[in-house]
């Protein structure tokens, strides 16, 4: 996956937010706790350690003799408190990783994320998150995966002591144009309890919202190439849609997409899947009715007007 989104994200979390915006986003929401973290690096277990709470990062053998899988063990004020593996992420030489960050402020303690990286075909993160019921309770909750090398980033967005998990919708990947092509837009969840909510369209996040598609922008008025892209247009229109801009983005979107592009995004005329559907029945649609249909199914604010 492109860096990109990650460089406009988190220019949107170190940028100074606009007068306009800054009843929306509290002063402390560009600033992010200095939370211990720790890598399994050189094949040697890697300790992370927050007051009482201590953190084990080790491999065990995995499928093949030459495989590992990534372990970590939780250990507070000398008492195991979980054990998680992570089979899936089994490799020669794993790459993993834990920290400390504070996500639920129902709870005693802060949570302890723990992220594993695979060599798929464009590379993932898997998440899971040890939580604690009670000191001696700790609940094991798994993260939707992630593409891309970083995983979610976490920072308090709305000032209130606790983090949101940041990451980009995935949907977005492959609809319009290829994979390094797409730009999906930015979702903002939260942990409460065992339950991973999305809360990106809750009013307290639309002021960091403006930020990212600010930083957006700003990234493709030097690359200009990029507003006669629809890859770039989709997750732009998605991304102005969550701040209450989609008709203006409509109609930029509709003066300058690339009508030459082959992509394949096709319909259904008798309602099935499209992998289920006989192909005298598959339809072509325009990339406009394309991104509707897209951005109606996934929850997205839609124009007034498909057309104009």
């Amino acid at each position: 996956m492109k860096r990109l989104p990650l460089i406009v994200l988190c220019c949107a979390i170190a940028a100074p937010v606009p007068a306009a915006a800054a009843k929306d986003v509290p002063q402390q929401a560009a600033a992010a706790p200095n939370w211990p973290s720790v890598k399994y690096e050189e094949k040697r277990p890697a300790v992370l350690r927050s007051g009482d709470l201590v953190v084990t990062l080790d491999t065990e053998p995995g499928s093949k003799p030459e495989y590992r899988v990534p372990t970590f063990k939780g250990v507070y004020q000398g008492r195991p408190i979980f054990t998680v593996r992570m089979p899936e992420k089994e490799d020669t030489d794993p790459e993993f990783a834990a920290r400390v960050v504070r996500l639920d402020p129902k709870t005693a303690l802060p949570q302890v994320v723990m992220t594993a990286y695979t060599y798929d075909a464009h590379c993932c993160i898997a998440t899971r998150i040890a939580t604690a019921i009670s000191p001696d309770s700790w609940e094991i909750v798994d993260a939707p995966p992630l593409d891309g090398e970083q995983g979610y980033v976490f920072r308090d967005i709305d000032g209130d002591g606790t983090a949101e998990m940041i990451s980009f919708d995935q949907n977005f990947f492959y609809s319009f144009a290829c994979y390094p092509c797409s730009y999906p837009p930015t979702r903002i969840a939260k942990l409460s309890g065992t339950q991973i909510t999305d809360v990106t369209a809750d009013p307290e996040y639309r002021g960091f919202l403006r930020e990212v598609v600010a930083g957006l922008e700003k990234y493709a008025r030097g690359e200009r190439k990029l507003w006669h892209e629809n890859g770039f247009l989709a997750g732009w229109v998605a991304a102005k849609s969550l701040v209450g801009q989609v008709d203006d983005a409509w109609k930029r979107m509709l003066a300058s997409y690339d009508r030459k592009a082959d992509w394949p995004m096709e319909t259904c005329t008798t309602g099935a899947a499209i992998d289920k559907c006989p192909k005298d029945k598959l339809r072509q649609m325009s990339f406009p009715e394309a991104l509707n249909r897209h951005l109606a199914e996934l929850g997205y604010p839609t124009p007034k007007a498909m057309w104009r």
